[in-house]
Order: C-alpha cells, then sequence, then structure tokens
C-alpha cells in the first residue's frame, strides 16, 4: 500500500467533542502518611479511606497534606500543610498535636480544610515514542512563556542525557537537577530561580548533569556539605513544584512516563508527542490513558503511513495539532541555537513550532497567574 501524500503547510488545531473524564481521574487531595506508630498509622488511614481520600507513604508523591507524629517535619514551599498527630495523651500540652482516636474530628475538619491553589502553571511534555521531537518543543514551550513571566525549564525525565544542550545552556554555570535535594516541599524557589543556568530574558532550566556532581540545594535554599561526594535523591519533581507554588510556569520534559506518573496528575496541561504512523499512534493512546483531556501533537513528514487525524482517532484525544518536519529546527535544536531563534520571535525557520507552542500555553491560560 502506497503511503499517504502529507500537506505542504500544517493543519490547524482539530477539535472533536472532548471526553468529560478520563479513566482513574485521581481526587483533587493527596495525603502523605508519615507515622511511626503501627496503631496510629492505622487510625489515620481509616479516616483518610472514610473520607475517599488519596494516601500514600512519605518519600512518594509530593502531597497536598503531610500527617505525621514526628516532631522534625515541616511545611514546606511545595506543601499546603503539615498535621501532627499523636496517640491518647501522648501529645502533651500541645494543642496543635490532634491526639487519636479522641481527635478524630478534628482531624477529619483539618483534611477537609480546603488547601490553597497553586498560582502557576506546569506543563509536562511526554514522548509517546522516541525520536518524537518532544525535548525540542518542551524547550520551545519554555522559551515562548518566558515572556508572560518567570518560566523554568525542567528536565524531569531520569533518562535525560541534558536537555540544556538544546538550548545551547551547557557550559552556563549553576546547578543541575542531581544537586537539588528531594525532599519536604523542593527547593525555596527564589534560591531555585538565581542558581540554574539561564537561558533568556525570564527563561532558566534546570537540566540533568552528564555527571555526578556534589553540592545539593536544601529547602532553605543554601548549600549542604553534609552531602559533599554523594548524588542526592532525585530533585526535578519537587523543584518543579516549588516553582509552581511561586507562582511561575514550569515546562517538564517528561520523556516517556506513564499516565499515572505523580508529574503528570499533578499538571495542568500534558502534551503528548508522537509521530504519524501505528506505532506512534498505539503508544500515544497508551500514554494518554488516564490522563483528562491531553494535548496531542504529531510531528508529521513526507511519507508518513498514517495522517494526524488517525493517531488522534486511534489514541482517543479530543484535540490534536500538527507539526511538520523542519530540518531547520533541528539543525537549530541540534546546535543549541533554538533559544535564540524563538526569542526573536514566530517568523521564519521557527515559524510553526513556536505558533503551537503559544498556543499550548494559551490552554493553561497563563495570564491568571
Amino acid at each position: 500500500m502506497n503511503p499517504s501524500p502529507r500537506p505542504a503547510q500544517p493543519r490547524p488545531a482539530h477539535t472533536r467533542p472532548a471526553d468529560t473524564m478520563g479513566p482513574g481521574q485521581p481526587s483533587g487531595r493527596t495525603v502523605a502518611v508519615d507515622v511511626s506508630d503501627p496503631d496510629l498509622d492505622a487510625d489515620v488511614r481509616a479516616v483518610l479511606a472514610a473520607l475517599a481520600l488519596d494516601s500514600g507513604p512519605r518519600g512518594g508523591a509530593l502531597a497536598d497534606v503531610v500527617v505525621t507524629d514526628r516532631s522534625d517535619v515541616g511545611g514546606g514551599v511545595g506543601e499546603a500543610r503539615v498535621v501532627r498527630v499523636a496517640a491518647e495523651g501522648g501529645g502533651g500540652d500541645d494543642d496543635e498535636v490532634i491526639q487519636l482516636p479522641s481527635g478524630t474530628s478534628d482531624l477529619v475538619g483539618v483534611l477537609m480544610t480546603p488547601v490553597a491553589a497553586q498560582s502557576g502553571r506546569l506543563v509536562a511534555v511526554v514522548g509517546a515514542v522516541g525520536g518524537c521531537g518532544a525535548s525540542t518543543l518542551a524547550a520551545a514551550l519554555a522559551v515562548r512563556a518566558s515572556a508572560l513571566g518567570r518560566a523554568l525549564l525542567v528536565e524531569t525525565d531520569p533518562r535525560g542525557t541534558g536537555i540544556d544542550l538544546v538550548l545551547g545552556a551547557e557550559s552556563e554555570p549553576g546547578l543541575r537537577v542531581e544537586d537539588v535535594r528531594a525532599e519536604l516541599g523542593g527547593p525555596d524557589p527564589d534560591a531555585l530561580w538565581e542558581a540554574v543556568p539561564f537561558v533568556g530574558s525570564g527563561c532558566r532550566v534546570l537540566a540533568r548533569s552528564r555527571g555526578r556532581r556534589s553540592v545539593v540545594l536544601s529547602a532553605s535554599g543554601s548549600p549542604s556539605p553534609a552531602a559533599a561526594g554523594v548524588l542526592a535523591p532525585d530533585g526535578a519533581l519537587g523543584a518543579a513544584l516549588a516553582h509552581r507554588a511561586a507562582g511561575g510556569l514550569v515546562v517538564c520534559d517528561a520523556g516517556g512516563v506513564a499516565g499515572d506518573a505523580p508529574l503528570l496528575v499533578r499538571a495542568d496541561l500534558v502534551v503528548v508527542v508522537t509521530r504519524a504512523d501505528l506505532q506512534g499512534a498505539v503508544a500515544a493512546g497508551r500514554t494518554a490513558g488516564g490522563l483528562r483531556r491531553p494535548a496531542l501533537v504529531v510531528r508529521t513528514q513526507r511519507g508518513d503511513p498514517l495522517h494526524a487525524a488517525d493517531v488522534a482517532d486511534s489514541a482517543g484525544i479530543a484535540a490534536y495539532r500538527e507539526l511538520p518536519e523542519v530540518r531547520a529546527v533541528r539543525h537549530l535544536a541540534g546546535s543549541g541555537d533554538l533559544g535564540r531563534a524563538l526569542g526573536r520571535g514566530r517568523g521564519g525557520r521557527v515559524r510553526r513550532i513556536a505558533a503551537i507552542a503559544d498556543a499550548l500555553l494559551a490552554e493553561v491560560r497563563p495570564d491568571e497567574r
């Protein structure tokens, strides 16, 4: 069968009636439980189950609320509230410690109190298949978003090799992902912003290093000498959430993560990038499973066996955008000049990817930040 011819110009965004809710849509509140007393832990989890709240252990996804019996846990930038609990008679005279089981109603009241909404936006870019240009699109989104305020590009893909290469910032001094400690609340957003490599006006990048580093940034924004020579836990997610909580716009180069990953669950917009072939269509559908109304970008080139519309139909995604392969963009990304080209506007060789980036950013309404 002969391949379908490709149109010379990109099609505009196409929209079909969107599903009101995808399968597996998570609740709006996640509670992390860090309780050492087994009986107390059981009491806490029983309350969470009764309230139909998602629960998990500490050290998993950053949560909106942390329930703990430890005294050394403090609220951080990325978390709205820390709730301290103790077994009956174990809280002393501290009125802020909820004693269980007699204080069950107090715990319920605290957990049901609305958590302050995040003021920024987080866009996650996922590559359904390798080599589809997801990192290039993520870089374009961050550069285009910088005109609206602080835009931070974070490489959350654990297999990433340094998205700073795409923007020509690999030689810029500053922190990389391995330097940021993964701890309660993530790093201080202002300290993080000042410490990561500069890309352009309003845009900075937190990429993965191509070698181990020895200094980590703590929640207070100060280096931690105790961690010298030790590879810090991955702090990419904490850094992204901290920047968003401070009102910034975050673009995450997420690689090929699963649809139920903590990053995608918390993202304001998930952009799935794929190719116009059968493998790309199947992979896009698998990646989008469980996500609520993801955006689809189909990279096309002459000779593709499928049209972008066929890929969207197969993946079950309501809206899609078609981005034709442009050799000039690939060359600019490979040489590290993409950021400078995008910063000059939407004319010339980058106009197509710039237009799609602008349209995707409009979907998260950054003007409301």
